[in-house]
């Protein structure tokens, strides 16, 4: 099924507007797994293996796993075009397999460009969302070419069926009318909400850490201020969309006066189903 036809119009609608958000979090995320890996050491190339420091990332199944669960999105680790490290979460969709090459668009435009691909990815696993940036032996970039690549990655099916899942839930098999229209936006709104309080957490506890690491913080600093943005966005879209839809049991609610027509479904930001899960 093709990505935008999932036979849904509210799903088809709000997936667009979704996929750019995520888009946007996975921008930042990864600038917070290149710091935490520089943290470690600088990279270098040992034969078949690439290493931070002491820590061989092939294969690495400590630090890659925790950033993962904390972002909520897939994380990979490329020596040269070769993927060495993957790791995922249930919401990002399926870890791509160790040792397979990267996919063409991704070689050209980071390997040998140099630059920093973000976008959709069509892959055997389907289609991805993938931002993707090099990654340099030792701490300066001008000493020679990519020595690989680093990518986050969200899978877009993945992220379609959460949603369509999330409204079906939220529908709860109920044929309509205002008051089943009214239940559907108000969980709409607490997902908004629950991603403005986790990103607003992620971005507080990023701070305090950012703080504590002293000079080695400062970029980290940058990332979880736009974590910061992110988060006050979503919570004035949230109250845009209570505002819209005139949710029953908000201020000036028109369902709580006797008002019978159902509400719009356009013009607001959706959900998002996912979000950093470290206060879980």
């Amino acid at each position: 099924m093709p990505l935008d036809e999932s036979g849904d119009p509210l799903v088809d609608q709000l997936l667009p507007v979704l996929i750019e958000r995520v888009e946007r979090r996975a921008v930042a995320s990864i600038e917070l797994v290149a710091e935490n890996l520089a943290l470690l050491g600088p990279l270098h190339r040992d034969e078949s293996s690439l290493l931070a420091g002491e820590r061989v990332l092939n294969d690495e199944r400590e630090l890659l796993p925790r950033l993962a669960r904390a972002l909520n999105l897939g994380i990979c680790i490329y020596l040269g075009n070769r993927r060495i490290a993957s790791t995922t979460t249930l919401e990002a969709g399926p870890a791509p397999e160790l040792r397979e090459f990267a996919e063409a668009l991704l070689v050209d435009t980071v390997l040998r460009r140099g630059e920093t691909f973000r976008g959709p990815l069509d892959t055997r696993y389907g289609p991805m969302l993938s931002v993707c940036r090099p990654l340099y032996a030792g701490r300066d970039q001008d000493m020679g070419g990519p020595v690989g690549m680093l990518e986050v990655f969200q899978n877009l099916g993945v992220l379609r069926d959460s949603l369509a899942g999330s409204l079906q839930e939220s529908h709860q098999a109920r044929t309509g009318g205002a008051e089943d229209r009214a239940e559907v936006f108000r969980e709409l709104v607490a997902l908004l909400d629950d991603v403005s309080r986790r990103l607003q957490l992620l971005a507080l506890n990023g701070n305090i850490l950012a703080a504590q690491a002293g000079e080695h913080g400062r970029a980290f600093r940058v990332v979880f201020r736009e974590l910061g943005s992110l988060a006050d966005r979503s919570k004035e879209a949230a109250a845009r969309y209570r505002s819209s839809v005139q949710i029953p049991g908000s201020p000036g609610s028109a369902l709580d006066v006797g008002a019978t027509q159902s509400q719009p479904e356009t013009g607001a930001e959706p959900p998002s189903p996912q979000g950093p899960a470290e206060d879980q």
